[in-house]
């Protein structure tokens, strides 16, 4: 089922009082919604669905007719489901994307200001938090920028910035950076466990690790038990995916493209589901 930003909240605030946390997976296409929502509705937890603003005028990922069609698409299969389903937008850089994901019908919308100063990011993202609230929407915002990449100094979230940027903003989540990175890691993370144990008795609202692929299951229950509550998973569910993919197609002299496909499908769902019992997500009741 499709739930209400005030339900997503609800959910939130018991996982971050009972200490699991929610793996928050991208979709991109159908097949890797499938995955997500297969994963979810075979241990019978909730599933948090993640997008980009799929349709940005100046920078469009794809048609806005083929936008209008998958969004549909993915509203129609949540709504379809046993168990709640969240539906976020991340990394929105502008208050127009993140107005996109409202009028779409998302729960939640990410508005990433975090590259500003503290004052801008503070001004846009509670104009956001203005707009999606009274809509039911909950809006997260970054306080200290998670990089791209680990060839970069590990620049972990400040407390006192942490507390004013919360307090000025309105935000209702909180991505922090712990030590993680976007994408792959060059070199081993440093994560900070004491400082996510400082923020979360800090800002009383939870908190989001980005850059959640290629963290050993120690790590991830670490920063769980420190404060974590939501974990953004991308690259490595594609990884496994596309590996099964390439090993369907190695191993077939007239490889079929629904065989293939599904075997990707098939080898994410399992993934997702892996970590969703190594983050403890467990069933809700609203």
């Amino acid at each position: 089922m499709l739930i209400t930003g005030r339900q997503e909240k609800q959910i939130f605030e018991q996982a971050r009082d009972e200490r699991w946390a929610i793996g928050a997976f991208n979709a991109f296409d159908l097949n890797s919604l499938e995955a997500i929502m297969q994963a979810a509705e075979e241990l019978g937890v909730p599933a948090l669905v993640q997008t980009w603003d799929f349709y940005n005028p100046e920078k469009p990922n794809m048609s806005e007719f083929a936008a209008k069609v998958f969004i549909k698409q993915i509203i129609d299969r949540a709504a379809a489901s046993p168990v709640p389903v969240i539906l976020h937008l991340d990394h929105t850089p502008t208050f127009g994307g993140c107005m996109r994901g409202v009028r779409n019908g998302w729960n939640s919308v990410m508005i990433d200001a975090s590259a500003k100063s503290l004052e801008e990011n503070i001004a846009l993202s509670a104009k956001v938090v203005e707009a999606a609230h009274p809509c039911d929407v909950l809006v997260e915002g970054e306080i200290g920028h998670v990089a791209g990449n680990s060839g970069l100094d590990t620049i972990y979230t400040d407390v006192d910035d942490a507390v004013a940027y919360v307090k000025g903003s309105g935000v209702d989540l909180c991505a922090v950076s712990i030590g993680t990175v976007h994408g792959f890691y060059a070199t081993e993370p440093k994560l900070n466990y004491d400082r996510i144990a400082e923020l979360r008795e800090a800002i009383d609202i939870p908190l989001v690790m980005h850059g959640g692929s290629g963290l050993t299951e120690e790590q991830f229950k670490k920063s769980i038990a420190n404060g974590i509550v939501k974990i953004n998973f991308a690259t490595y569910v594609q990884i496994a995916g596309g590996k099964a993919i390439a090993d369907a197609v190695a191993g077939q002299e007239r490889p079929m493209f629904n065989n293939v496909v599904k075997a990707g499908q098939n080898a994410a769902r399992d993934f997702i589901k892996m970590h969703m019992q190594i983050f403890g997500t467990r069933p809700v009741s609203l």
